[in-house]
């Protein structure tokens, strides 16, 4: 390599295509290379991180190599164009900002590598992923934030968020998808929990927003296409996998902050087995013919001495040995009221909260659904209508708490009891 100033910078060139079919020399050389100049228009904005990776695909193999440079990179194509569209570069930049940070991230696919790049988006042609931490229990410590393109090894940018923070990333659409992770605040000693939030669409001039660690916790499924069932039948096994307190958006937890949990499961209203420590989770072995099943998963929600919050799902359903891992027939219900970041709405206002049935049930699979609430820790319930899939009742007074309870059953007749006792405070 030859040409600058040692310490000046950092110049990369890629040669994609080297054909060894004959004595050949190779010669590189910097100054053929020209700066990566990506910014955002923000003249406060202070450089973080850089990476450059390159991929390179010839006869069914892919070779990759990367650079992780500061502020001065310079790169350069060397030698003869390789095969269309057999390469693929990108470079991520990130950026911190005064209000805001920026994860500028480009892509191309070309026969070559690219020589300079330049880009200084405007703020118009820039998405916003915002993220917020909540503090429903009165949480303390900080809790980081991660942005990153989905595609592709890169850096990605993090920020600290204090309780009740919200953190702003300007990214650019053409990257693709966006991943946000958030890992909350841990003891001494303790396992951190970890939620992620992965494949976000962004779109020029718009915003989107997740919160993380808020209330209504409850059990969710994935919902994604070829997601693992969280119930699985297979031969004479018969498991569960549910993330039974995920957060009210229903990001699942790595590591649930719980003081009890409980799975068991019943055959034809006996008692097949117990499993204890592991919220939503349970492998048992039962017997080959047919009969009807209850499976239960409790947890009791709160870290330190205080519980806050009791979770029951109880799901009812026929079962036989299968020749082949089988999904069993569980759905849930999600409750997404208006809160704060605090975990609370307001007292004495009219509450329309979002019902929203996941799993076996979803979309037409409803028969029959009923809501009910209680305002005095789930000793006594109150059904609640539930018009244009809402829940509609009146929030009780201030220092209170909601508890929610769903009645589903699906057209096939399986059935699911929800129960989710101080689910939400009012203020």
């Amino acid at each position: 390599m030859v040409g600058r100033e040692e310490g000046s910078g950092t110049d990369w060139i890629v040669q994609p295509r080297l054909d060894l079919d004959r004595d050949t020399a190779v010669t590189v050389d910097a100054r053929t290379t020209a700066p990566v100049d990506v910014r955002p228009q923000d003249p406060d904005a202070r450089f973080l991180s850089r990476l450059g990776v390159v991929e390179v695909t010839h006869g069914g193999t892919t070779r990759s190599a990367n650079v992780m440079a500061g502020p001065g990179l310079r790169v350069a194509h060397l030698g003869p164009d390789a095969e269309p569209g057999s390469v693929k570069e990108w470079f991520d930049t990130y950026w911190a900002g005064g209000a805001t940070d920026y994860a500028l991230g480009y892509t191309f696919t070309s026969s070559r590598a690219l020589t300079g790049l330049v880009r200084h988006p405007s703020p118009s042609s820039l998405a916003a992923v915002e993220v917020r931490r909540a503090a429903p229990d009165g949480d303390t410590g900080t809790a980081f934030v991660s942005v990153q393109p989905s595609a592709g090894p890169t850096v990605g940018i993090v920020q600290p968020l204090r309780p009740l923070g919200t953190a702003t990333v300007l990214v650019t659409p053409e990257r693709g998808l966006w991943d946000v992770e958030y890992e909350g605040p841990a003891a001494s000693g303790e396992t951190p929990n970890r939620y992620a939030r992965n494949g976000i669409a962004v779109r020029a001039g718009a915003t989107t927003t997740h919160t993380f660690d808020n209330a209504v916790f409850g059990p969710a499924l994935a919902t994604a296409p070829g997601a693992r069932p969280a119930g699985v039948r297979d031969g004479a096994a018969l498991s569960l996998d549910v993330p039974l307190l995920a957060d009210g958006e229903g990001h699942a937890p790595s590591a649930p902050r719980f003081h009890a949990a409980t799975t068991t499961l019943h055959r034809d209203g006996v008692l097949i087995g117990t499993r204890r420590g592991e919220p939503g989770r349970g492998t048992f072995t039962t017997t080959p013919g047919a009969a009807s099943y209850r499976l239960t998963a409790t947890a009791t929600r709160g870290d330190g001495t205080a519980p806050r919050g009791r979770v029951t799902a109880a799901w009812t359903f026929p079962s036989a040995a299968t020749t082949r891992p089988t999904a069993l027939p569980l759905s849930t219900v999600r409750f997404a009221p208006a809160l704060g970041l605090d975990g609370t709405a307001p007292a004495g206002t009219q509450a329309r909260v979002p019902v929203t049935v996941q799993g076996a049930a979803a979309g037409s699979g409803v028969r029959s659904l009923t809501v009910s609430v209680s305002t005095d820790n789930g000793t006594t319930w109150t059904r609640v209508p539930v018009p244009d899939g809402h829940a509609t009742f009146r929030n009780p007074t201030a220092g209170r708490s909601v508890s929610l309870r769903a009645e589903l059953t699906d057209t096939k007749g399986n059935t699911l009891t929800q129960t989710l006792t101080n689910a939400y405070r009012t203020r």
